[in-house]
């Protein structure tokens, strides 16, 4: 048999298809390979940033733990130093009680005694200057409203006894003598000032009513030498009346009725660094709207979560409208200062304290 042989033109065909097979393999081989690595270093980068975004987070996890834990302690702290002040306050209360008592039994017995009348008269004026320095005392230790008691020989005790047990709201008593008092009258009128919380007011005149004092006159204090420094003050005593008055006048009847809900409301009041003038204008006007506060003590150090502006906070969706009028209310009427309002993140909030307070933040 006779060999066959391909031409030339066929070999070189033949070598070109095997060497197009070839490269095309090498081809694919090539894509693949960098297809590999392009996907391992996508790979590697995305567990880089997701390992970059873990140890973050877990340091801002951190960061925010230890910011906790150091607001936890200070809030620790600052409950205990209250608890203390509380014990300390209620200690110089009972002692200024038991000097008041020691001293009104000195009365008594000055009044019992045979000395001159001169005598009399000296010793009574120093009781009545060192009963004015305890109440100045009392007065320092406490932001609750003052009333003002001129004590008459008539009423006996059940006036003070009822003053001094009242709770929500509470008052500081003064008592005051009255001089000359022959025992004939007892007390009938209230006198309040500008500033002074009507339901607080209402509250007071009420009790009084319902315990047999017989009020007759509700005034307001206009007399223009004494009704500044008496604006935040109540006073209960005697004063002259026609004889057919028995009950209170409409326009009386007016000042007891209280135009809104705030009386409901807890505002706790916190300060660093305030004016003076304007934190008293502030804690003042929130009274006189009915709203029930309790001021603290200025913070001696700016913490982090205190706020850089002053801001009235919120801790209930359904309380925010109430939380815009305060603040609204605070900055149309006190001149110098602007609050903003925002939702709490409710440390040292009671569950069931959130829909009725409200924490103020004052700094200039």
């Amino acid at each position: 048999m006779k060999k066959s042989y391909k031409s030339i033109e066929e070999t070189i065909e033949e070598v070109r298809k095997k060497d197009k097979r070839y490269n095309y393999i090498v081809l694919i081989f090539t894509m693949v390979m960098i297809a590999f690595i392009v996907t391992v270093i996508i790979y590697d980068q995305t567990i880089k940033k997701q390992s970059n975004i873990i140890e973050d987070s877990a340091a801002t996890i951190e960061t925010n733990e230890v910011e906790l834990a150091k607001y936890k302690t200070q809030q620790m702290e600052n409950e205990r130093l209250r608890r203390q002040d509380s014990v300390r306050t209620d200690s110089i209360t009972r002692l200024v009680s038991t000097l008041n008592k020691e001293l009104s039994a000195i009365k008594k017995q000055l009044a019992r005694s045979s000395g001159s009348s001169s005598d009399k008269k000296a010793v009574l004026t120093n009781i009545n200057l060192a009963q004015d320095k305890i109440n100045r005392i009392t007065n320092n230790i406490s932001d609750n409203t003052i009333v003002r008691y001129y004590k008459r020989r008539r009423d006996g005790n059940r006036v003070e006894n009822l003053v001094q047990t009242m709770k929500k709201p509470s008052f500081r008593l003064n008592i005051k003598d009255v001089p000359n008092d022959n025992g004939r009258h007892a007390v009938n009128t209230v006198w309040y000032g500008s500033d002074v919380n009507k339901v607080e007011l209402s509250a007071l005149v009420n009790r009084l009513k319902n315990n047999g004092v017989r009020i007759k006159n509700i005034k307001e204090f206009n007399n223009p030498r004494t009704s500044g420094w008496k604006s935040k003050a109540i006073e209960i005593g005697y004063e002259a009346v026609r004889p057919n008055k028995t009950q209170l006048t409409q326009s009386e009847q007016e000042i007891l009725r209280v135009d809104n809900n705030n009386i409901k409301y807890n505002v706790r009041f916190y300060s660093y660094k305030p004016n003076e003038k304007i934190k008293n204008q502030l804690t003042t006007l929130i009274k006189k709207e009915n709203y029930s506060v309790t001021v603290y003590p200025d913070w001696k150090e700016k913490y982090a979560f205190f706020s850089n502006e002053p801001t009235v906070f919120y801790y209930d969706k359904n309380t925010k409208d109430i939380a815009e009028k305060l603040a609204s209310t605070l900055s149309d009427r006190v001149r110098g200062v602007t609050f903003n309002v925002k939702f709490g993140n409710g440390y040292g909030i009671k569950a069931d304290e959130k829909k009725n307070t409200f924490i103020i933040h004052y700094t200039q």
